[in-house]
């Protein structure tokens, strides 16, 4: 396996655990029907193939009229380039025929107690997406999640420095085959309520430096939230945030927020919660789409375009979030102009 894919399948378990706060539950084993293994790895039958996955899960609230969903997590963890079309394209052909295998010409009684399912496709990407990508994924109601901002620095280095361990070598772009094993291995240990039983059972992956970037990476993703909001606008935006903000969010789940962004960093913005002490404040960083990026860098009052960014097509944030880990809640982050004036000079520091 090349360098780029290992990195991509350690990613996608991170973000499978740093999502289950919005009820992202992952799918782990055959269900009889439209799931099945095959050479060891989980496929989904569509209406003219299987396909194999790494990350599909169920989200656990369904909306009146709409089938359970069931989201595909493709990560890509690329050195330099941004993701292009082609892995949209893929997106889309999975999606049509895997939304497209149900037959009701010859239904009978078994299979009307058959539970049906919506599925949607998210890829996320350290490096970001082309335009062109872009355009073709809002088209096709393709889910792109921007991961390239600093915020997203601590996993994505942590991630970066695991698979260099298992290089093979110092000239080839290629991780050593017992990488395969120490994938699924990972997954039990950021799934494990003890790791240390799960590291004393280890007998295969008991390096000092491997263990100590494992145990911080844990404890980093134990102890963050990525909450998946959706906005005015065809983007999903996600928020990493502590557990002080989710307990803020369990004091008051629809907060008015302050908005900054950084005029030497245009694509770095910062969220402000306003019932937060003043002393300590509770700050989320966001990377802007690459796309509302552009408008507002080819406007010639960038002032002014940021301000339409953020009343219109940021105006509110919303997202379900299990805040106690059982019942779902209705979250709300809006704009409001007066708070962000109030912290709009403190928040110049962070920029």
């Amino acid at each position: 396996m090349r360098k780029g894919p290992a990195r991509g399948a350690l990613l996608e378990t991170v973000l499978a655990k740093l999502i289950e706060v919005n009820g992202y539950e992952i799918i782990k084993n055959e269900d009889g029907r439209e799931i099945e293994r095959r050479s060891n790895n989980l496929n989904l039958k569509g209406r003219g193939g299987f396909h194999q996955f790494d990350t599909l899960g169920r989200f656990k609230i369904t909306p009146p009229f709409v089938y359970p969903i069931r989201l595909f997590v493709e990560a890509k963890f690329y050195s330099k380039h941004p993701v292009g079309i082609e892995k949209v394209r893929m997106g889309v052909g999975i999606l049509a025929d895997v939304n497209t295998n149900y037959s009701t010409v010859d239904l009978d009684d078994n299979e009307l107690s058959i539970e049906r399912y919506h599925y949607h496709y998210a890829i996320f990407s350290t490096t970001g997406f082309s335009e062109p990508a872009q355009r073709f994924a809002i088209a096709h109601r393709i889910h792109l999640v921007d991961l390239s901002g600093e915020e997203y620095k601590v996993f994505k280095d942590l991630i970066y420095s695991i698979v260099e361990y298992f290089s093979l070598n110092d000239t080839e772009d290629k991780v050593r085959s017992e990488f395969s094993e120490f994938k699924t291995w990972f997954a039990d240990a950021l799934d494990s309520t003890n790791l240390n039983i799960l590291l004393d059972n280890n007998r295969m992956f008991n390096d000092d430096r491997l263990i100590n970037m494992v145990t911080i990476l844990k404890d980093y993703v134990d102890n963050q939230f990525m909450y998946l909001a959706t906005i005015n606008s065809p983007f999903i935006i996600p928020l990493l945030t502590e557990p002080t903000f989710n307990e803020l969010l369990k004091r008051n789940p629809h907060q008015k927020i302050g908005i900054k962004w950084g005029e030497q960093k245009p694509d770095k913005w910062i969220i402000v919660a306003t019932d937060s002490q003043p002393n300590k404040r509770i700050t989320i960083n966001f990377t802007l789409p690459k796309l509302l990026m552009d408008y507002m860098m080819s406007n010639d009052n960038m002032d002014d375009a940021a301000k339409d960014i953020k009343e219109i097509k940021i105006g509110t944030f919303v997202f379900l979030a299990y805040l106690d880990k059982i019942n779902p809640t209705l979250c709300t982050l809006k704009f409001d102009w007066e708070m962000t004036r109030k912290n709009i000079l403190k928040l110049k520091d962070q920029m």
